[in-house]
């Protein structure tokens, strides 16, 4: 199925619309932490929608606790049918298990940046799941959006943060 969210095809992520990037190390908020930070920040946004072939650990989007969500332009309006997102398994984990692996999420359609969103549905990452999970949405013909929101609502027990891999959109343009 076509990824309509990879940024080699055009989508790009709106970082002023997502959650902040989790930053660990502590801010002083002078002039070099701030660049520091603003670069760290949207290159960690950009690695959801690179279309990576393997994950690897800690190659991934953080955001701080365990809700947020991420604002994607997509590189075509679509009517989205599917939608896959990643994280590493429980093997690929150097612990052995994955606790900052969003669980509970939904995903919302926009015409326009500036629009109130239209609901395509909610699912469960499955942490014994394989490391990419495709989603089919409920009603792939509810409309044609330009950008979509994934909004976690929560993930599988780490409270300091939520690691995001991977998110594709699948779908089809409108003839």
């Amino acid at each position: 199925m076509p990824n309509f969210a990879l940024e080699s095809q055009g989508a790009r992520v709106i970082a002023d619309l997502s959650s902040d990037t989790h930053w660990t190390k502590e801010r002083t908020w002078n002039i070099l932490d701030i660049l520091t930070y603003n670069w760290y920040s949207e290159k960690k946004h950009r690695t959801v929608i690179q279309g990576r072939p393997s994950l690897n650990p800690g190659e991934c989007w953080p955001f701080k606790g365990d809700q947020g969500h991420l604002f994607i332009s997509l590189s075509h309006p679509v009517n989205i049918s599917h939608v896959t997102l990643g994280h590493i398994t429980e093997r690929q984990s150097p612990t052995g298990t994955i606790p900052s692996a969003p669980r509970e999420f939904s995903v919302y359609g926009f015409t326009t940046t500036d629009d109130e969103g239209v609901f395509l549905g909610g699912h469960v990452y499955e942490r014994d799941g394989p490391a990419y999970q495709t989603f089919t949405m409920p009603n792939p013909n509810i409309g044609v959006f330009g950008y979509v929101k994934l909004v976690i609502e929560n993930n599988w027990g780490e409270k300091n943060h939520t690691c995001v891999y991977t998110f594709k959109v699948h779908g089809t343009i409108p003839t």
